[in-house]
């Protein structure tokens, strides 16, 4: 809504996200939760400092509330920069795949918060955390700070048997889902017995 021209379009659309209604028993949950909607909308459209303030007005003879709110959406905000931190391992250009929003473009929190769902899905991270701190000196630019904590991905296992078919059977495997902090995965199974030997080996990008 950055052109002046979409203001009723807004209102009107901001107006579809109140979930009190007149009648109903005072509700706080129900305030938040209209308060955080707001925001996340303001927040979609580049206004990522928005400020939502709902202010109730009591009547204590009649035991009824009547609440305005007051929305500030300040300056649409671009990103200037995405930073990742806390790859050791991981290229950034893994994570950075996954990243929905753009550098450069207008702040959408949507695409933030899908991004770092992501992040998350790659399975090679205990933590993804993503904050949005303004640029210093400035009032229409923001960054994403985009830190992750690896965890390990690889997993090795060995097993021994014994059949009167086969004799002694040994069994072994290794896979790394993050190859080289690449993003692909490799695997090798070795079996071995008297009688049989199989070998495989799996890569996927």
């Amino acid at each position: 809504w950055a052109d002046i021209s979409d203001r009723k379009r807004a209102e009107a659309e901001l107006e579809r996200l109140v979930t009190v209604r007149p009648g109903q028993i005072y509700s706080r949950e129900r305030l938040q939760a209209t308060a955080k909607s707001m925001s996340d909308r303001l927040g979609a459209e580049g206004y990522a400092f928005a400020n939502v303030n709902i202010v109730p007005e009591i009547d204590r003879d009649k035991h009824e509330a009547s609440f305005t709110i007051y929305i500030d959406p300040g300056r649409r905000v671009y990103v200037r920069k995405i930073n990742i931190a806390g790859n050791a391992r991981t290229r950034d250009e893994v994570i950075r795949r996954e990243i929905r929003q753009l550098e450069s473009a207008w702040y959408d929190g949507a695409r933030i918060d899908r991004s770092k769902v992501r992040v998350k899905r790659l399975g090679y991270f205990d933590d993804v955390n993503i904050e949005t701190p303004p640029v210093p000196g400035t009032t229409d630019q923001a960054d994403v700070e985009v830190t992750v904590t690896e965890k390990a991905t690889g997993s090795l296992q060995a097993g021994v048997g014994y059949s009167s078919a086969d004799g002694l059977v040994i069994s072994g495997s290794v896979s790394q889902q993050n190859i080289f902090g690449s993003g692909n995965a490799l695997a090798l199974a070795v079996n071995t017995s008297k009688i049989n030997r199989t070998v495989s080996l799996a890569f996927t990008e």
